[in-house]
């Protein structure tokens, strides 16, 4: 089973876990010069025809963003919905994927939460913690794993595509 995770932001990540082969495999989002987001670098690494299900985080602006910045991320947002609406696709809001990632964790701060997560499923990794929207991505991917009640384990192997 394969199952795709999708982190939004201006440094987010598409993740995808394989359960079969206990892959990751993952791109940070790509633009192109004209700061739209290259769909066709997207298309050139995933097969999406193979994918079970995309999760894809459901997000709205925070108080504190300034217009451009709540503009620009609802602009990438967008995009990015507008490209899923063929595809098998789910919305799924962060609480729900931190409820599973997050069990046990010590911090109080959610970035920090997410990162110490990751590096106790995958302590062997070389995602460097300033990856957060691939630590997200690979979170979201997770939470579709359980949601689909795939059998699988944790110790997956990262492949940058």
């Amino acid at each position: 089973m394969k199952i795709i995770g999708i982190d939004p932001g201006s440094k987010g990540s598409i993740v995808e876990l394989n359960s079969e082969t206990n892959e990751a495999r993952y791109l940070d989002i790509p633009y192109r010069q004209d700061k739209i987001i290259d769909f066709d670098q997207i298309k050139a690494a995933f097969n999406f025809k193979e994918v079970t299900m995309i999760y894809l985080e459901y997000v709205r602006g925070r108080s504190g963003w300034g217009a451009t910045q709540v503009f620009t991320f609802g602009c990438n947002y967008g995009q990015i919905l507008g490209f899923l609406y063929d595809k098998s696709h789910t919305l799924i809001g962060p609480k729900a994927w931190q409820k599973i990632a997050h069990f046990g964790c010590q911090s109080s701060i959610p970035k920090l939460k997410s990162r110490e997560s990751f590096v106790r499923i995958n302590p062997y990794s070389n995602i460097k913690k300033s990856q957060d929207g691939l630590i997200d991505a690979f979170h979201i991917a997770r939470y579709g794993m359980f949601a689909y009640h795939a059998k699988f384990q944790d110790k997956w192997e990262f492949l940058k595509v």
